[in-house]
Order: C-alpha cells, then structure tokens, then sequence
C-alpha cells in the first residue's frame, strides 16, 4: 500500500514536469525573465501529505507479558504483542512562502505550514482468557494536526527558458497540536489512548520544478523530513511500553504559488 502511494505521488510530479515543462517551451520569449533577481518574494502554496511512523520495537518485545489492567480494552487475563505497523494515510498541506535571494543558485525560504492527517498503528497480539488463546487485531488512531516552521537553503539549477529544477535542505520546528501526552489520564476511560509528545526537530529535503507563467511562477516539488526525537510516552499498557522510540517520517507532493 505504501510503495502504491509513493509511485502515485512520483508519477503525479513527472506528468506535471513533463506537461508544463512542454507548455513552457511552446512560447519564443520567456516569462518574466527577471524573475530570479528580485531581492525577495512571497506566496502560498498547496499539497497533499502522507504521514508515517517509524517504530523500533525494544528487543525480545514478543515475550513481554501483559495481565488484564495493562490491556483493559481486551477481554483476556494476560496478552502478548506480536507485531505494530504503520498504516499510511493522506492528508492535506497548506503553507506561506517568505523567499530571500542569496545570489545567483541560491534562496533562503521560510515556509510555515499547517498539515491535517491522521496516523494509525496496527497491532498484533497474543490474547488468552482462561487459557485459551486467540490471536486479536486492534487499530488505534492518532489524529495529528502539525504547525510546522521549515527553515531551508534551495539551489537552483540553470533555468531552460520557462522551467527550472531545484532542490533543497533544511530543518524544521513541528508543533503538534493535537498530541495528548500532556493530558491527564482518566482511569475510568477503557480505551487507551496512544499519546505523542507535542513538539519535534525534523531534518527535511526535496526536490522540484519552478515554471514560469506571465503572472506568477509555480512550483511542483516533492519533500520528505524525518523526525529527529522520539515522540512517544511510554506507558504501563501493551500498546506503548514494547515500543521504544516513534519517529515521524511525512512525504508531501506541494504546489507552490509565487
């Protein structure tokens, strides 16, 4: 499922290259040929975005054994976890371009973007109830809504009269403003609740084409960033404490608008 989205996003990003790259050409006189050498510029810009986990299991997680208050949601005296995996979801980017020219290949850009998606973590377990085993499928759903504020250099390729490539690097502050694990626990509420920490550092790069129009110039590009801090709080329950980090891991296929 997960390779289905990836080669999706890519050949969204080619056939949008390749279109607007020949639309591009079809014209004698470039657009807006000064472009490039304004100080700075502004825009907005508009995408989709496919939010993961990156999980890492503590060893010999399969033989920790949890009892009947560690897995209130089961009807089981004791469980053990077999296996918990990502699920990939889609979801929606919105953001505000600030651009500073540095000189001739490069551009400092400030980005801040607010993502919607929701993450779900699969697991696998073991149950038995008056010893007899059943093996039992749960998914838990973790909305997540990020403020992001990326900070990163682009270096522009040589422009081919309408279109130009480009790729970048940079870092970013997320704020997720639907984490929980700042809430306090109700113990009179059977389902667990997977809680993420609210604030990360997550490196972040891609890569792009800018296309010239007589108005505006767009950008297709395609990003990646992967969280730098371990976003989970553990807790006594069968859902988090086999697990011992969660990294963030987001693809997004933007639009940009400038």
């Amino acid at each position: 499922m997960k390779n289905k989205l990836y080669i999706s996003l890519i050949l969204i990003l080619v056939l949008t290259v390749l279109s607007s790259s020949t639309w591009a050409q079809s014209s004698t006189i470039p657009n807006q040929p000064r472009y490039d050498k304004k100080k700075y510029h502004f825009g907005f810009y508009l995408g989709a975005n496919q939010m993961l986990y990156n999980i890492k299991m503590k060893p010999g997680f399969t033989n920790y054994t949890y009892y009947q208050e560690q897995v209130p949601e089961l009807n089981a005296d004791s469980a053990y976890l077999r296996n918990a995996v990502p699920n990939a979801q889609l979801g929606f980017t919105i953001g505000i371009v600030s651009d500073l020219r540095l000189g001739k290949y490069f551009n400092l850009r400030f980005t801040p973007e607010l993502l919607f998606s929701e993450r779900n973590i699969s697991y696998t377990m073991l149950t038995y109830y008056r010893s007899v085993p059943k093996v039992v499928s749960i998914e838990k759903k973790v909305p997540s809504t990020h403020l992001n504020f990326p900070l990163y250099l682009k270096y522009k390729g040589v422009r081919l009269h309408n279109a130009r490539p480009y790729v970048f690097i940079g870092v970013k502050f997320v704020m997720d403003l639907a984490a929980q694990a700042g809430k306090e626990e109700d113990v009179t509420e059977q389902e667990v609740v997977v809680k993420l920490y609210r604030s990360d550092i997550a490196f972040e790069a891609g890569v792009g084409f800018d296309f010239y129009f007589n108005w505006f110039k767009m950008g297709t590009e395609l990003r990646m960033s992967y969280g730098m801090k371990n976003v989970l709080k553990n807790e006594d329950n069968i859902y988090t404490d086999p697990i011992e980090s969660i990294h963030s891991k987001i693809f997004q296929l933007i639009f940009t608008f400038e």
